[in-house]
């Protein structure tokens, strides 16, 4: 997806949309010159704060030595972080990171909801994501940095991010609630899962094919679908200003319908501005080959 937006925004798409006519800005002005959201370009704890909502940042390191990026949610806005709250882990999709739970307004993404309805809220990030990008002896420019699948995010992220929330918060259960790639269970009081990925996938691979040779040949061995930073503003601000067609390559990659995406609606008689820009702007947030390869098997 990030890879297809990035051609969308390249040589002839955006310097068409920057060099327009002045007669033709000020016609469509409403179309080429939208406002960009803040939140486009905004890290974790920067959307989470936007919000009026607290935030903490903790680095949680595995047994097998990658540091995870956690960021919590202690308490709702305008309410005191008093007394202990059960606490609850949100953990993302493939290629997903933690602002798949804060991306859309806090009356409509579940870490703020959870968060105002009285949870402790922590959001967790598999490793090789755009926030869990470290390790302890290894770096990402080695291959043996990215020599992981969706069975170590199971086995070795999931294990230390509860157990450091229960050492945390002094609580001994963690509700756990997993998105896709994210429903790898841990030792939780309740599992909340659906994962569409696979069902996605056999939809669009009925056709059994040898894609792996050319898979490794085209992204290499080591990490992929990561953000390009110096990408992020022209494509967000690409996708601010044709946010319907954006919404639509998100769904034929993801899978969904264009009308269950917050884009541009009138709700009496007010313009509500879409979120499609700020999806684009954190996702995808990157993985390793292996393990996109491997999803592609199952």
């Amino acid at each position: 997806m990030w890879c297809l937006l990035v051609l969308l925004c390249s040589q002839a798409v955006a310097f068409s949309v920057g060099f327009t006519a002045p007669h033709t800005l000020k016609s469509e002005e409403g179309l080429h010159r939208k406002q960009r959201n803040p939140e486009d370009l905004m890290n974790v704890s920067e959307m989470i704060k936007y919000h009026g909502y607290p935030c903490e940042e903790y680095e949680v390191t595995t047994k097998d030595g990658y540091i995870l990026g956690v960021f919590r949610i202690p308490s709702g806005r305008n309410m005191h972080n008093t007394g202990q709250k059960p606490a609850v882990f949100l953990q993302h999709a493939f290629l997903g990171d933690a602002t798949h739970w804060i991306s859309n307004l806090p009356n409509s993404s579940l870490g703020f909801l959870l968060a105002d309805a009285g949870f402790d809220v922590w959001l967790g990030n598999s490793r090789g994501n755009t926030w869990s990008l470290k390790h302890k002896t290894l770096k990402p420019s080695q291959k043996e940095f990215w020599q992981f699948s969706f069975d170590e995010m199971g086995k070795y992220d999931i294990p230390a991010e509860l157990y450091f929330i229960m050492n945390k918060t002094g609580q001994k259960d963690v509700y756990y609630i997993g998105h896709s790639e994210g429903t790898a269970s841990g030792k939780v009081r309740t599992l909340v899962v659906h994962n569409h990925l696979c069902s996605h996938l056999i939809r669009r691979k009925k056709k059994k094919c040898c894609t792996f040779p050319f898979s490794q040949l085209a992204l290499g061995w080591k990490g992929a679908m990561h953000q390009i930073g110096f990408m992020q503003g022209p494509v967000t601000q690409f996708c601010t200003n044709s946010d319907r067609f954006c919404g639509k390559m998100l769904c034929y990659i993801a899978g969904g319908n264009i009308q269950n995406l917050n884009t541009v609606s009138i709700c009496k008689k007010q313009l509500l501005k879409s979120r499609i820009a700020v999806y684009v702007g954190h996702s995808p947030a990157g993985t390793s080959v292996q393990n996109i390869i491997h999803w592609h098997q199952v």
